[in-house]
């Protein structure tokens, strides 16, 4: 829609009203209000609550005997703006409407790469910019419900200290896409924490059925129950984007600043879930690697220091040692690198014969080993000597508790990461989240996951 800001708007009806009166500008004013939209001086729409155009009428020119005098062009005035804000008040949703579709306008350049929709990339781009203190898609923001709410106690070498907290609806996108690209998040089960601690019950044991002879007593037992406690850790992620940051692009920017964060924190997330050690590089997360460690019940081990002289004897071993609760949801998955896959569960799996020349040169859509799927996690490490893991095997989502506290903010910096010097925008991304291996068994029971390693 055309725009008409109120300087051109009162003009144009003052001219009205001189030509041919009331009547003159109530028919300028119902055409104009009909292609236009009225706009301020910044651009953005006009509330009509807060229009108040004044028109100066006077006698037209041509008809010298049609003289007009200060009451009656006081009276007009005042018709004028009574009509003209009725009339705008009538437009007022048409108005906020066109102003909310703005991403069907935006232009894309090339096909989005994190973000569903172009209206979420847009929205995240135009939160981004109003971020940034770019005025009109701050004001964009505020028309359309995106507040930029400051997080106080983010101090760095920034403009500006703090960071703005994620709304929320951007909130589930950045959850969406690291469900997409973390394996861990995806099959963990994910608890929502409304606080940094939560605690959740486990039952460490069960009642005991005992065989009771005719008027004897039945032996007590009793349920015991444990629990896990789920604290939040903070996680911070930095990026950079160019600073050549203009309208033209919010759909760009949206899509690519989403991306670069949930991608980042998938990726970490992955690597506490897997390799944490409990040490500050992992938040003091312990993550599979360490949580597995006996022989036994845990870890499954054929002596072999390559993939390619680990056999299926081995496979067989490890799943032997999930227990039947493990398998009742039919939720088992294993869990490798590329690397191993192809070098290890591919390479027995062809061996085994029966492979079709399609199947050889097309691949599998959804790789599986025994009928159970595998899900690719490049954190594992790909290393080949004793002792190295190369693969899980078993239910991720009874085995561990992910704490999502879902609380995230981000920040902007022209100084970190030498982005001043490469003319660059850092952004700072912060999460809060746990990870705790609660039911992945023990030196004397079976638990829901277990480790294979050459």
């Amino acid at each position: 829609m055309k725009t008409m800001n109120l300087s051109d708007f009162s003009t144009v009806l003052e001219k009205a009203a001189k030509q041919k009166g009331e009547a003159g500008v109530i028919a300028q004013k119902a055409l104009v209000l009909e292609n236009y939209m009225i706009v301020d001086e910044a651009g953005m729409a006009v509330d009509p609550s807060s229009l108040d155009v004044v028109i100066k009428a006077a006698a037209p020119a041509a008809a010298p005997e049609i003289e007009a005098d200060a009451a009656s062009a006081e009276e007009i005035a005042k018709s004028v703006r009574k009509n003209l804000a009725q009339e705008v008040l009538a437009h007022k949703f048409h108005v906020r409407a066109e102003m909310g579709k703005d991403w069907e306008k935006a232009r894309v350049f090339g096909r989005l790469k994190n973000l569903k929709t172009t209206e979420s990339a847009y929205k995240f781009g135009r939160w981004a910019l109003g971020a940034l203190g770019h005025v009109k898609s701050a004001e964009w923001c505020k028309s359309n419900g995106l507040p930029l709410i400051r997080m106080k106690g983010h101090i760095e070498g920034i403009n500006s200290q703090g960071g703005f907290a994620v709304p929320e609806e951007f909130e589930s996108e950045l959850i969406t896409l690291r469900e997409q690209y973390g394996v861990f998040r995806r099959n963990a089960r994910v608890v929502a924490m409304g606080s940094d601690t939560k605690r959740l019950p486990k039952r460490a044991s069960t009642v005991t059925a005992y065989f009771v002879g005719e008027a004897q007593a039945i032996t007590e037992s009793q349920q015991v129950l444990d629990q896990v406690q789920l604290v939040a850790k903070k996680l911070g992620v930095l990026t950079t984007i160019s600073s050549e940051l203009n309208e033209d692009n919010v759909v760009g920017l949206g899509d690519d600043l989403a991306g670069e964060i949930a991608y980042a924190f998938a990726l970490k997330e992955d690597d506490c879930g897997f390799n944490g050690d409990g040490t500050s590089t992992y938040g003091g997360i312990v993550g599979l690697a360490n949580a597995l460690t006996d022989a036994t019940y845990q870890v499954s081990d054929g002596s072999a220091t390559t993939y390619a002289s680990v056999t299926q004897a081995e496979i067989s071993a490890a799943l032997r040692k999930l227990p039947a609760w493990a398998a009742q949801r039919n939720n088992i998955k294993v869990f490798c690198s590329k690397n191993a896959y192809h070098g290890v569960f591919e390479r027995l799996a062809m061996a085994a014969g029966g492979v079709t020349a399609a199947e050889m040169a097309n691949g599998l859509a959804n790789p599986r080993f025994f009928g159970y799927p595998v899900e690719f996690a490049q954190v594992i490490p790909v290393t080949e000597s004793a002792g190295a893991t190369f693969a899980y095997i078993g239910d991720l989502a009874q085995g561990c508790i992910f704490g999502d506290r879902r609380q995230q903010t981000v920040a902007f910096s022209d100084s970190a990461l030498n982005a001043f010097e490469q003319d660059e925008l850092a952004v700072r991304g912060t999460q809060r989240f746990d990870i705790v291996c609660a039911n992945v068994g023990s030196s004397s029971a079976y638990g829901a996951m277990v480790k294979l390693t050459l």
